[in-house]
């Protein structure tokens, strides 16, 4: 293959791909994020010199089923654990009350009080 093509400088000057490789001040990215709860990823290009540029959002579909697989384990998670302490709450509950009738004393440390606080 030849090193020197016929016309090298239009072609250069004037090929896109050529352009954008002469822009060594631009840098090129795609950046998945979260915004506002939605996922996306953020593609475009920057300016280094005059930090500035131009870029597009695109809905992240992959990565959104992830985050919402995450978001159900841990809500699910949650369920079980509220569930498991309101068992325990009534059955301990329970616990005090079947105490308080077997010992209905006044003097008694487990009186009508200590259930009124919870």
């Amino acid at each position: 293959m030849p090193r020197v093509v016929p016309d090298q400088r239009s072609k250069f000057e004037n090929e896109e791909f050529f352009r954008k490789l002469s822009r060594e001040c631009e840098v090129y990215l795609k950046a998945p994020m979260i915004l506002n709860g939605v996922c996306v990823i953020w593609k475009g290009w920057i300016d280094l010199h005059r930090l500035d540029g131009m870029g597009c959002l695109e809905f992240d579909e992959e990565r959104a089923q992830q985050e919402d697989a995450l978001a159900q384990q841990a809500f699910e998670e949650a369920r079980r654990r509220t569930r498991e302490f309101e068992d325990r709450d009534r059955s301990h509950r329970e616990e005090m009350e079947a105490r308080r009738q077997q010992d209905p004393s006044p003097g008694s440390s487990l009186g009508g009080d200590d259930l009124k606080l919870r």
